[in-house]
């Protein structure tokens, strides 16, 4: 290790968005699109897409976020990518029993990259997409590529673990969703709140995601001890800690023990050192 500081059946999207509007705001912008595709364990997962040519990388959000995470990082990237809305995430479906274990979520996603990236690109995901990504790439390991964890390990709480699932009031106003989030210790909670609420007919906000209103009997348990063992089997993957994340010296050193053939690289804390060190990795 060194350290620095199976067959299902093919989907094609089935719906395509320019989102113009949607991205207005950001600065020099490339061509940026929405689109789906129903999967056969039901309803339809979305990904927005970077660039007209087909993705370099694909990645995966951290909990209660969605693909427009990636926003900073993918502008600094510079490369054709997509990154996905998990299952009960953003624009893709719900779950209707809510079951969001990693484990629950390989088969999905797997088909999912297989049409929107196929030919086993890099797979990079930050905190609970992270163990999502550990999932995917353990059954899967042919239909991605190498395997990139951002402060995701299992046992360590993202700041999206330590807030989700956790049942939500309504709001009156997004300003209110976004007091809520800080109050809970969130990551830049106005911008979570601006991306990660809907309006409902009455007037009042609420999560896109399904994590803040669960079924009673949902199984609530999104993290996963035994992501260790899947981890294990993966070959070579690359572990990107942020100074001051959330991944602490245990759990590096048990990334050490346990994934002997992975790389650990430390970065800063902004979406510029994260792209140069996922850029070499793009092709």
């Amino acid at each position: 290790m060194s350290t620095t500081t199976t067959t299902s059946t093919t989907t094609t999207p089935t719906a395509t968005s320019t989102a113009a509007e949607e991205f207005d705001g950001l600065p020099n912008a490339p061509a940026i699109q929405r689109r789906w595709v129903t999967v056969a364990t039901g309803g339809h997962i979305g990904g927005v897409f970077w660039h007209t040519q087909r993705p370099t990388v694909v990645l995966l959000h951290d909990a209660g976020l969605s693909a427009r995470s990636w926003d900073e990082v993918l502008l600094a990237l510079g490369r054709p990518a997509v990154a996905l809305d998990l299952p009960g995430h953003g624009r893709s479906s719900r779950r209707g029993r809510g079951d969001y274990r990693p484990r629950r979520l390989a088969a999905t996603l797997e088909e999912t990259v297989r049409s929107f990236a196929p030919g086993g690109v890099p797979v990079v995901g930050a905190g609970f997409g992270g163990l999502a990504a550990i999932a995917l790439k353990a059954k899967f390991p042919r239909s991605a590529g190498r395997l990139v964890l951002v402060d995701a390990l299992p046992g360590a709480s993202s700041p999206g673990l330590r807030l989700w699932p956790e049942p939500s009031p309504e709001f009156a106003t997004r300003e209110e969703a976004a007091a809520w989030l800080e109050e809970r210790g969130a990551t830049d909670p106005a911008r979570t709140a601006e991306l990660e609420t809907e309006q409902a007919a009455d007037g009042t906000w609420s999560w896109r995601h399904h994590l803040g209103s669960l079924p009673a009997d949902a199984s609530t348990a999104l993290d996963d001890e035994t992501l260790w063992e899947q981890l294990a089997t993966v070959r070579a993957p690359l572990l990107i800690r942020t100074e001051g994340g959330p991944l602490d010296a245990v759990s590096l050193d048990r990334f050490r023990a346990q994934v002997p053939d992975g790389d650990i690289v430390t970065v800063h804390p902004d979406p510029l050192s994260l792209a140069d060190v996922l850029r070499p990795l793009t092709h």
